[in-house]
């Protein structure tokens, strides 16, 4: 099966020619996220490994740039444990639901007659954590921001495969600073999390909607040299 899947890969990444977009892009995925810590004055929280699964939608307004919308579920487990053990939980394990409604921009790279497109993009949204009745937790729903990076590798306008890498954080508060001095004046807002989720996935790129045009160079414009007559 791995020697299928290398084969059928290494046919995508060695054809000749680039195949354009859709206008929406719908994207069913999979994925492995890692264990996570929380950490408190003499104890820490675990949230555990587990496969998520989910999917996206994606509004390509060209064939570079786009915005998806995103939904991400694992069923895992919690746990409160003392510094040094990793093996007993405090209060035991117990079930948890974590879901995530983000969306952002992404934007996309183009390899010249390449059907390979990497792709970045940063994410905003929800973060939804549900425990198990009686388990001594509640439940929240925290804002929450995200990153990912990897590429579309598409068989045909309308097929493709998506391997990413994805980092998800709840937000566990925010702060505003001022500065003022001779110098001028100005502010800012920062954020803090205990918790990033970091995955591993893929999915499958189903196209629908209209084939985008492809992008056109438009070298810069540039302003003619004046022109001098000499008099006599």
């Amino acid at each position: 099966m791995r020697k299928i899947f290398l084969i059928l890969l290494a046919l995508f990444l060695l054809s000749a020619g680039a195949f354009a977009q859709t206008s929406v892009e719908l994207l069913p995925s999979v994925g492995y996220t890692f264990a996570s810590h929380n950490d408190f004055y003499n104890t820490y929280g675990r949230i555990g490994d587990g496969v998520s699964y989910g999917g996206s939608i994606k509004f390509n307004a060209t064939r570079s740039f786009g915005i998806e919308v995103l939904y991400s579920h694992m069923n895992t487990n919690i746990g409160e444990y003392y510094y040094g053990d990793n093996v007993h939980p405090i209060n035991g394990l117990s079930n948890l639901q974590m879901d995530y409604i983000m969306a952002g921009p992404v934007e996309s790279f183009n390899i010249p007659n390449s059907t390979v497109k990497p792709f970045i993009g940063a994410l905003l949204g929800a973060a939804i954590m549900t425990p198990e009745a009686n388990s001594g937790y509640t439940s929240d729903t925290k804002f929450a921001v995200g990153f990912q990076l990897g590429t579309n590798i598409y068989v045909s306008p309308l097929v493709g495969i998506q391997l990413k890498a994805q980092l998800l954080s709840p937000v566990d508060g925010a702060g505003a600073s001022f500065y003022g001095g001779s110098f001028g004046g100005g502010a800012g807002i920062s954020t803090y999390s205990s918790i990033y989720q970091f995955s591993l996935g893929g999915g499958l790129i189903i196209g629908l909607g209209r084939i985008l045009p492809a992008e056109r160079y438009r070298p810069a414009y540039r302003r003619p040299r004046p022109r001098y007559r000499y008099y006599y």
